[in-house]
């Protein structure tokens, strides 16, 4: 096996150990992706459903705003909040280690999250065709936006 070779298989070995390492420890468990980027106002998310005799709306879940930033995208959003729904169920789903999740999500199921550009920020939306599942994205997004809201009139 050529020098080469050998540097390059110690390399991919390190990583993947490395990898595995932080992803099992729960203190490596990295910050909510709305740490970084506070949500500075929350509404519901109206779904309009038409049919050919009328039309009606109901609430389809949450979303929050946040303001853009320099190399913020809405891919990345997606990604990230994407990323802290996973963790919060998988965290939430482990017994008995007493751990929160990224975000404090509820744990919910088939929740879709979509990012739409809002002039000076982003739309991160949480969507659910499950009402029940909508009323607590909206009340978790409502209590996100008001500790956010309080811990920076407490600076």
């Amino acid at each position: 096996m050529s020098a080469t070779k050998l540097m390059l298989s110690a390399f991919a070995a390190s990583l993947l150990f490395s990898g595995v390492a932080s992803a099992t420890a729960p203190e490596s468990v990295s910050t909510c992706v709305f740490d970084k980027h506070e949500p500075v106002s929350v509404a519901p998310y109206t779904v309009d459903f038409g049919m050919d005799w009328g039309s009606y709306s109901f609430m389809g879940g949450a979303q929050l705003f946040v303001p853009a930033r320099e190399g913020l995208t809405k891919e990345w959003l997606v990604a990230s909040v994407e990323h802290a729904l996973a963790s919060a169920h998988v965290v939430s789903t482990v017994d008995g280690t007493g751990t929160k999740s990224v975000c404090d999500f509820p744990r919910l199921k088939d929740v879709h999250v979509g990012v739409v550009s809002g002039g000076n920020g982003f739309w991160v939306q949480l969507i659910s065709r499950d009402e029940k599942t909508n009323r607590a994205l909206l009340k978790w997004a409502k209590n996100l936006v008001e500790e956010r809201k309080s811990a920076r009139a407490s600076k």
